[in-house]
């Protein structure tokens, strides 16, 4: 069972590989079928995927979101969950340039910290820790969402106050639609980080987790959800648009990458137990 998951999950990268060629394809030529044919590779690779993960877990014998291999794997089926889910509700073409590569490279992470599928540790058995991980890798999907439609929108932008600009950058979304895109990604988001920091708190406390507050990555985690609660207020009450939503949406993401690669394995203390 775990062979064919590990086999799934190699069919999942190169569909994601050969979606974003698709995609590219079609920002350089006109034909509108390039893009609907990378979305169905790139379904086509979230399908294998989730099977993937489907049989990790019933070959561990829990949620796949444990260790390294696994949360990396989640995070990258929930960043493409998101892009289709955004893609299909918004519409909003080219920001799969921006995800296909970097899911393929979070597998590839993935795959480097790889570990055969084992038995829970006895701080792990828990549903809230099922829950805090799942709805917080779920809102990570709806960030990095958000942090590509800012860095596409800013370099659309920056092109288009040039004389010049590359004959592609009219073939990308409108401000206003990437705008748009950036606000809805986030304000979907932010519930789920929300639910997940308080699955966690509730989960130290009652395993009672020494000095938790004082770790790095729930200090970071609220330095981010502070960054997007900001964001969210000024968007309704001071309509905070633009280039300032793309930096938001940026920021957020860079401390979300520093907590999971940097603050989790080598700053926290409790974080850091199944990898």
């Amino acid at each position: 069972m775990e062979r064919t998951s590990v086999i799934l999950l190699w069919v999942a990268f190169l569909l994601y590989g050969a979606a974003f060629a698709v995609f590219l394809y079609h920002l350089f030529s006109k034909r509108e079928s390039m893009n609907r044919l990378g979305l169905l590779i790139a379904a086509g690779g979230w399908a294998a995927q989730t099977v993937a993960l489907i049989l990790r877990g019933v070959a561990a014998g829990h949620a796949p979101v444990v260790g390294a291999y696994e949360s990396l794997a989640v995070a990258a089926w929930a960043i493409v969950t998101v892009y289709l889910l955004l893609e299909w509700r918004t519409g909003v073409k080219a920001v799969g340039l921006y995800v296909m590569p970097a899911v393929c490279i979070f597998l590839g992470l993935a795959w480097f910290n790889y570990d055969a599928p084992s038995a829970l540790l006895p701080v792990l058995k828990s549903d809230l820790v099922v829950l805090h991980v799942t709805v917080i890798l779920i809102s990570v999907g709806c960030f990095f969402v958000a942090g590509g439609a800012g860095l596409i929108y800013l370099i659309e932008e920056t092109q288009l106050k040039r004389r010049h600009t590359v004959p592609v950058i009219g073939r990308l979304p409108s401000l206003a639609t990437l705008d748009r895109l950036i606000y809805h990604a986030i304000l979907f988001g932010l519930p789920f980080l929300t639910m997940g920091m308080v699955a966690g708190v509730i989960r130290a406390e009652r395993w009672g987790v020494k000095h938790w507050y004082i770790d790095a990555t729930p200090i970071l985690s609220v330095v981010v959800w502070a960054l997007y609660v900001a964001f969210v207020y000024g968007h309704m009450r001071a309509g905070w648009r633009g280039r300032r939503a793309s930096y938001f949406a940026l920021a957020g993401l860079i401390v979300l990458l520093f907590i999971r690669f940097v603050a989790e394995p080598y700053l926290g203390d409790f974080h850091t137990y199944g990898g």
